[in-house]
């Protein structure tokens, strides 16, 4: 009797073990990016956390920074299951060869564009006034921005290269403008400037387009999928997601001077699928549909009459001070930032 119940008894103590060793991997979450960028993106992580401290799981987010991570690595890294989890703008490519979860993070401010350049192009730069203008000056990108894609495609002149090298071919006017999220931009550039003096913010301008990060989970694993989905739904209906997104230094900071920006382009995002297209529009900031053919209601009749093949939104400037910057005639054109 004792010989038939001992496979059993090891059987059912190797389904335990293994039952045991599922539910201890499933509290951690694994999370993999590159060295360095961790604290410059905790506001990404902080969403993530909220999609956890929501859910019906007990997981913890542990995250493996790595030197020179790509976001083509990244991905790769999902798919081999060496990570749980990534996060990063919206592609096709991520779209079709992952499982999206269709809550923009950060409401869209990743659409929201400025630019950085050298001091030395101001003086042209300010002359712009349309986004005609605005296409004749070419656009640094990262090599796999999303962005670059898009800008592409609205006939922008875009010049491609790996992140780390972008700001010193700025600083050598390899091109004269560099694309950055508004609140990257403000949250980047006092330490950017300690490294680049002569490197600062354009003045007037920003660009808006329907983008932003996503997260994204290994194709098939629709639980882990919907278990994030649920946490961030939850998150906006108790407030707790608009409160981090509200709190956050860098976004608020963005929001203000945003709202200041006498000339504010909007296009289209060509690359978005059906389903990101048609996200429920509660997840984005500001209004992002418009039609192209039409002008915008914003536009200031009695200033301007908008160009019908374009969507933009021209606003007359009501405080001509603006917090962010000053901007002064010397000798040579300087911005002096004051936060």
């Amino acid at each position: 009797m004792q010989k038939k119940l001992r496979p059993t008894i090891i059987g059912i103590l190797a389904s335990f073990l293994f039952f045991a060793g599922n539910v201890a991997q499933a509290e951690t979450l694994n999370i993999a990016f590159p060295s360095g960028l961790k604290e410059l993106f905790k506001y990404e992580f902080n969403v993530i956390e909220l999609a956890l401290e929501n859910s019906d799981a007990d997981m913890s987010l542990n995250v493996t920074e790595i030197d020179g991570l790509s976001g083509s690595r990244l991905v790769e890294m999902l798919k081999a299951g060496e990570t749980d989890v990534i996060f990063g703008g919206y592609s096709p490519q991520r779209n079709e060869s992952l499982l999206q979860i269709n809550i923009p993070m950060t409401r869209g401010m990743l659409g929201h564009r400025v630019f950085m350049t050298h001091r030395d192009n101001l003086d042209a730069l300010l002359r712009i006034k349309t986004l005609a203008d605005l296409k004749q000056f070419c656009i640094g990108a990262g090599s796999d921005w999303p962005d670059a894609d898009i800008m592409e495609q609205n006939g922008f002149c875009v010049d491609r290269a790996p992140r780390n090298r972008l700001w010193d071919m700025l600083k050598n006017k390899r091109f004269p403008l560099l694309t950055r999220a508004a609140h990257e931009a403000f949250r980047e550039l006092p330490d950017l400037q300690r490294k680049y003096p002569d490197l600062v913010l354009v003045p007037d301008i920003s660009l808006v387009y329907k983008f932003d990060f996503f997260i994204y989970v290994r194709k098939g694993n629709t639980q882990l999928q919907q278990l994030l989905t649920t946490g961030l739904e939850r998150a906006y209906a108790s407030g707790a997601f608009m409160k981090n997104f509200e709190s956050d230094p860098s976004i608020s900071h963005a929001l203000a001077e945003l709202s200041r920006l006498p000339y504010t382009f909007t296009i289209r995002n060509p690359i978005l699928d059906p389903t990101t297209k048609n996200i429920d529009p509660k997840y984005w900031h500001g209004n992002l549909e418009f039609d192209t053919h039409q002008n915008r209601s914003s536009c200031p009749k009695t200033k301007i009459t908008c160009p019908e093949q374009e969507g933009i939104n021209m606003r007359s400037i009501t405080d001509p001070s603006r917090s962010y910057l000053t901007v002064t005639k010397t000798p040579a054109l300087s911005v002096a930032l004051s936060y």
